[in-house]
């Protein structure tokens, strides 16, 4: 079931307290519709011990018992962010399409885990900037740290928001991560402690062409998406959807609007030939120094 045959699915409720099944296909009783205070909300009907669960800022739990079954009701508190919401009814019905009645309510409740983050950061909308900032990491958290040290060790090297300087860092090697346009000359480095560093680490570079929202290209939305689909473990899941969240990000059909192409990767080696500003005290009063580096002053660099 798709976000758009969702929308239309709530757009027969016309009242409140009226629910619509999803499928008479699905095997699990799912229902989206209206709460008895007009809230969007996907309930699920069936037998199950329920689970002590909490509601979050932005999303209702209930669990109520009737004569022949259970419920559990998961209602949009926001109506700003409505796409969000949208997004886990989606993951919910498409996950439990092979799940039976006897263990319908754990996959549910596994699922909406590792959504709980999402729900409970307060929702930000990043800029162009931290956009493509995060498709780079998470390209390289894709691409390189899960292909060589495994989900696991991949996401705890990766810091996210955390406050370290380096994107990652395993062992004694780190990784700076810069995602710049087509067109772009130079890098920026935002602070002192990005570059500096005993130990040789890498500068990588991803460089990405805008395109239009209809391009079939990398977005932000997709590539989260399919990185959680390709994990296995629920612990991983909820950890990377854990940093996300502490970086700002919540599924928003906003980011859809940015699609990119991608040009190129480039690994520099950061040791003492490289240009970079390290050793220095900053006066006092002064909190931080950003400075540019040009490009083309490190292409021999390459490692």
């Amino acid at each position: 079931m798709t976000v758009d045959e969702i929308k239309a699915q709530f757009n027969k409720v016309l009242s409140v307290s009226q629910y619509v099944r999803v499928s008479e296909t699905h095997p699990l009783e799912l229902y989206l519709g209206l709460n008895e205070v007009g809230q969007k909300t996907l309930r699920f009907n069936g037998q199950f011990v329920p689970s002590k669960l909490y509601s979050t800022k932005s999303l209702d739990i209930k669990q109520l018992k009737f004569d022949d079954h259970l419920s559990i009701l998961f209602s949009s508190k926001v109506t700003d962010n409505d796409s969000l919401f949208y997004k886990f009814c989606e993951d919910i019905i498409n996950y439990t399409k092979e799940s039976t009645q006897e263990i319908g309510y754990k996959d549910i409740i596994n699922r909406y885990i590792i959504w709980k983050k999402f729900f409970t950061t307060k929702a930000t909308i990043l800029s162009e900037k931290e956009i493509m900032g995060l498709i780079g990491e998470l390209m390289y958290l894709k691409e390189q740290c899960f292909f060589i040290h495994g989900v696991s060790k991949g996401l705890a090297g990766w810091s996210g928001s955390e406050p370290t300087n380096k994107d990652f860092s395993y062992e004694d090697t780190w990784f700076e991560i810069k995602t710049i346009g087509s067109s772009s000359k130079t890098i920026t480095i935002s602070s002192l402690e990005q570059l500096d560093s005993t130990n040789v680490g890498y500068l990588v570079v991803y460089r990405l062409e805008k395109m239009s929202s209809n391009f079939d290209g990398i977005s932000l939305n997709k590539l989260v998406e399919k990185i959680i689909n390709e994990i296995t473990f629920e612990n991983d899941k909820e950890l990377f959807v854990e940093k996300l969240s502490k970086a700002g990000y919540s599924y928003n059909e906003f980011y859809d609007n940015f699609v990119y192409n991608f040009i190129s990767k480039k690994r520099y080696v950061v040791d003492d030939k490289f240009p970079r500003i390290v050793g220095i005290t900053l006066p006092k009063g002064v909190v931080g120094l950003t400075y540019d580096i040009e490009l083309s002053s490190i292409e021999l660099l390459e490692g």
